[in-house]
């Protein structure tokens, strides 16, 4: 049976007006600037109108306690025609969420690598009677960032007792149960959220829960009846093609040339052995490990000879050097040490990074199918103690330079719980170092390719697959494979002025090894593969619903 589709204006027809469109919208900053650009947009095309209320409905669902979002929702509610309950739900809102005078007195203690002044300035300001209702959505916010799972609840608990706010109390808890419970605490959260106030965030929630279950065809049944109301959504139209067509696995023993995985560490054994107790229990075909301990004193010689047994005979490595040398000279000596050949393929993996059974099957598949890519990335996912389970990285855009800098990098992630829109296979720029996988053309040459001046480390990996993709190859992130980061990043990582000093020299090295007007031509090239994914995208999944 044919299902009719909802009209909206062509996603092509939005590239004059909005080019970052096929970017998506899962990044906080990339939904706040089309969402603007979007209502700009309608208020002189009215065709456009019912798109900007959709959209307007869509950020909020995401962040109900941002001011501006909950208006512009409360604003769309008329023309989408939404249930008596949410129309209330935003009235209350209106009333009651008002940014105070002082809101900006927030960013720099959240930002510290110390937290405590944040936690003391929030547990006064969250119980102001007339701003408290902000500052509980940003202790949320916090509480999602810095892996504050007791803050995230705190901020909620009042809301589930205030029967005007029951709704988005029962929404926050959803999303801290997303955060940082089990599958059992999700269905739970989400047999209490009520749909008719937020019928896109359950939807996703429900496809989410159904795909870390093992249920894909289901996942994808909810994304289908979502999709056919709202098709103008590129992360929705993205995620329900993987599902509904999931990108081949590789068959790792009939590959052309060998396979290699690299792990570079330097005094951090304790945070090594899961990751190879991991790496050991995924499926590895062939593949030959080599680990190199960059110069450590402590365990991690110890560490490699245990966890060898774990491996087939002859395919694990322990490779000893007498000083930390940096990641990037480890990772161009670990490529030389191993002699890669024509159709060899290596993937480096962080040594605090967890990955899933079948991650080389996929990443490997990702490049097969890809012949113009010579890099493939998972997506990367936080897993730090006490961590929420938030999307750290996806895949890296470009944008065109700025006055500020000739390279601009725009990390593809969500400002909260991934909820599986990020789960997608599509080409790009650039893909995180943290876990990829490289054709040995990559990385044999005449040249070392990662950068030594970003040493001790930093941007190497983005610098070398900007050199690549400059060259007519590309990356393909594969966010189909989840990688466990067990390592926080945000704010509070760089604990110290010479490590914020490190991060801003190795900023400066990077734009200084680009040109302007490259990067001008690659961001333009970028912004091309991502609307044709798009098209390609949006083209499979009407053709495969139609049928």
């Amino acid at each position: 049976m044919k299902h009719r589709l909802a009209p909206h204006p062509p996603a092509a027809g939005l590239r004059p007006h909005l080019p970052l469109w096929a970017y998506g919208l899962e990044g906080d900053w990339l939904l706040r600037h089309q969402a603007a650009g979007l209502a700009a947009l309608a208020a002189g095309a009215p065709k456009f109108s019912l798109l900007s209320a959709r959209l307007a409905a869509w950020g909020f669902e995401r962040a109900p306690l941002d001011p501006a979002l909950a208006a512009a929702a409360r604003e769309a509610g008329r023309p989408l025609d939404d249930a008596p309950a949410r129309r209330a739900l935003t009235r209350e809102l209106a009333r009651r969420l008002i940014r105070p005078a002082n809101a900006p007195a927030l960013a720099p203690l959240a930002q510290a690598p110390d937290p405590g002044p944040a936690l003391a300035f929030l547990a006064a300001a969250m119980d102001d009677p007339r701003h408290g209702l902000y500052w509980r959505g940003k202790a949320f916010a916090l509480a999602l960032v810095r892996g504050l799972p007791e803050l995230a609840r705190q901020a909620v608990a009042p809301l589930l007792a205030d029967s005007a706010l029951t709704p988005l109390g029962a929404r926050l808890a959803l999303e801290a149960a997303l955060a940082w419970d089990g599958p059992a605490a999700w269905s739970e959260a989400l047999s209490r959220l009520d749909r008719d106030c937020f019928p896109r965030y359950a939807a996703l929630a429900q496809a989410h829960l159904l795909a870390e279950t093992g249920q894909p065809n289901a996942a994808a049944e909810v994304l289908a009846t979502l999709w056919r109301e709202d098709n103008w959504h590129p992360d929705l139209t993205a995620r329900l093609a993987a599902l509904l067509a999931p990108p081949p696995a590789a068959d790792l023993d009939a590959l052309p040339g060998a396979l290699h995985v690299f792990v570079y560490t330097w005094n951090r054994a304790t945070l090594l052995r899961p990751t190879l107790e991991r790496l050991a229990g995924s499926r590895l075909g062939p593949a030959r490990v080599t680990v190199l301990d960059n110069g450590g004193t402590d365990d991690t010689a110890a560490v490699c000879r245990a966890m060898a047994e774990r491996f087939a005979p002859g395919r694990f490595a322990c490779l000893p050097l007498p000083v930390n040398i940096g990641a990037p000279a480890a990772r161009n000596w670990l490529a030389r040490a191993a002699g890669l050949r024509p159709n060899d393929l290596a993937a480096y993996l962080d040594d605090d990074a967890l990955v899933a059974p079948d991650w080389l099957e996929q990443l490997a598949g990702a490049l097969a199918a890809d012949p113009e890519a010579d890099v493939a990335g998972a997506r990367v996912v936080a897993d730090a103690p006490g961590a929420a389970r938030v999307a750290q990285a996806a895949d890296v855009r470009l944008l065109p330079p700025d006055k500020a800098h000739a390279v601009r990098p725009l990390v593809n992630a969500g400002p909260g719980p991934d909820l599986g829109l990020l789960a997608v296979v599509r080409p790009c720029a650039s893909v995180s170092g943290c876990c990829h996988l490289l054709r040995s053309r990559a990385l044999t040459g005449p040249a070392a390719p990662f950068d030594i001046r970003f040493s001790p480390s930093q941007f190497d990996d983005l610098a070398r697959d900007l050199t690549g993709f400059m060259a007519g190859c590309r990356a393909v992130y594969v966010g189909t494979v989840a990688v466990a980061h067990r390592q926080h990043a945000g704010p509070g990582q760089a604990k110290s002025a010479a490590a914020v000093g490190q991060l801003l020299g190795a900023r400066a090295k990077l734009d200084g090894l680009f040109s302007r007007q490259a990067m001008e031509q690659a961001a333009g090239r970028d912004l091309d593969l991502a609307w044709a994914s798009l098209a390609t995208a949006f083209a499979a999944v009407r053709q495969r619903l139609a049928d």
